[in-house]
């Protein structure tokens, strides 16, 4: 058998080898990928209270938006899914009126980085930072590891209505900010709401 034809069978052999390791590897980890893992089955009840450094180094205690609704972003700026999302937050942000809901970005991540990206980015909303103690706090919300990004939207009496982990879409992120002003207002209850964001 001619040696160019030899070659050519062997690189066949192995890109069909590679081809199905791969699949049997998806097929293994499909249920322990982080991203777009939906709500957090564990996720506490109430928004713990938690203190992280500002851009500016000021320690800053998440009470700060007490009674206000929240929408606490983890990010960092190595992980693409968290820079596509952060667009959107930003619009967010933009369009809320005086009582509507807040974007708070937490950053796991290092200090000069996240600078750097903030001041590309144009990103205005409130970033607390930390690197070891953002990752404690992150361990507050039942999660099992660390999947970036995640999001927790919290009503203004303190109670977590949903942890999403992974990427967030504008009709999601819509769907969170509308459920989060009828709860406010009174027009769905707790558990209604709760419900709802099961399905993001």
């Amino acid at each position: 058998m001619p040696y160019w034809i030899r070659q050519t069978l062997l690189l066949v052999i192995t890109l069909c080898c590679v081809v199905i390791g791969m699949r049997i590897y998806l097929e293994i980890t499909a249920d322990k990928r982080p991203a777009g893992a939906g709500p957090v089955a564990g996720a506490p009840e109430r928004l713990p209270e938690f203190v992280l450094n500002d851009m500016w180094g000021e320690p800053t205690s998440i009470s700060k938006w007490a009674g206000k609704p929240l929408l606490i972003n983890f990010w960092a700026t190595w992980c693409a899914p968290c820079r596509r999302e952060m667009p959107l937050l930003q619009a967010l942000h933009n369009q809320q009126p005086e009582g509507g809901i807040r974007v708070v970005g937490i950053a796991i991540d290092r200090l000069p980085d996240v600078e750097s990206y903030i001041t590309e980015s144009g990103i205005s909303y409130p970033i607390l930072v930390g690197q070891e103690d953002a990752m404690a706090v992150s361990d507050l919300f039942g999660l099992e590891g660390l999947g970036l990004p995640f999001s927790v939207l919290a009503a203004g009496d303190g109670h977590i209505l949903t942890v999403y982990v992974g990427e967030l879409v504008g009709d999601q992120i819509a769907t969170m900010a509308r459920l989060s002003t009828e709860y406010a207002g009174g027009k769905t209850d707790l558990a209604t709401v709760r419900e709802r964001l099961r399905t993001l």
